[in-house]
C-alpha cells in the first residue's frame, strides 16, 4: 500500500465504500513512511513488525537517535500466524540488538493473552532463542517499553515485580507442557 499503492488494503476500502483518493504512495516501506512523524514521541512501540527488514531496522534506529526516541520491536507471534500465518524475522531484530519485547494482541488474533503462550511459540520456532531472552522480552524489556521499569520488570530496591514459577523447563527450553503461576 504504502510503496505503489496497491494491495489488499485496497479492497478493504472499496468494501467499507471509503474514498483514498488523497492517499499518495511513499514509494517506501510502511514503517519507513510513517516512523519520522511520530518524532514527538519518545517511546515508539512497533507492533507485529512480520514484514520489516535490515532497511526498516536502519531506518528506525537513525530515527530514533535523531529524535531522541527509545523504539521497541513488539512480537505477537501467535496473532501473527493467526493474522498472516507468518512471523517477523525475530533473528534479524536480535542481530540488530533491537529492544524486543513480547505482546499477545487481542482475543480476536489470538487464542490466549497469556505471555508464556507467546514464549512458547517464539521457542517452537526459534529454537535458538534462550529462555533467558525470552525472560527479558517479557519482564525488563517490557516494564520499559510501557514506562513503567522503575516499578516492575527486575528485582531491584524499591521495585514492586511481581513472581512467576515457570514449571515444566526442559534444560532451559519450554515444553508444550510448560506452565506459569503466579506466586506473588
Amino acid at each position: 500500500m504504502y510503496r505503489t499503492k496497491a494491495g489488499e488494503f485496497l479492497k478493504l476500502y472499496q468494501f467499507l465504500n471509503i474514498n483514498i483518493d488523497f492517499f499518495k504512495p511513499y514509494n517506501k516501506s510502511s514503517l519507513q513512511s510513517y516512523l519520522s512523524l511520530l518524532n514527538k514521541a519518545k517511546t515508539i512501540l512497533l507492533i507485529h513488525n512480520t514484514f520489516v527488514n535490515q532497511e526498516d531496522i536502519q531506518f528506525a534506529k537513525k530515527q530514533s537517535e535523531i529524535a531522541a526516541q527509545q523504539i521497541f520491536w513488539c512480537l505477537c507471534a501467535n496473532a501473527n500466524l493467526y493474522i498472516e500465518n507468518a512471523l517477523p524475522p525475530v533473528e534479524l531484530l536480535q542481530k540488530n540488538n533491537c529492544n524486543i519485547v513480547l505482546g499477545t494482541d487481542s482475543y480476536s488474533s489470538n487464542h490466549s493473552l497469556n505471555i508464556l503462550d507467546e514464549m512458547k511459540t517464539l521457542q517452537q520456532y526459534f529454537p535458538s532463542i534462550k529462555l533467558k531472552e525470552l525472560l527479558t522480552w517479557s519482564t525488563t524489556n517490557g516494564a520499559a517499553a510501557l514506562g513503567m521499569n522503575n516499578m516492575y520488570g527486575s528485582f531491584e530496591k524499591g521495585k514492586k515485580p511481581g513472581i512467576n514459577l515457570i514449571s515444566n523447563v526442559s534444560n532451559a527450553n519450554l515444553l508444550d507442557t510448560s506452565t506459569i503461576k503466579r506466586i506473588l
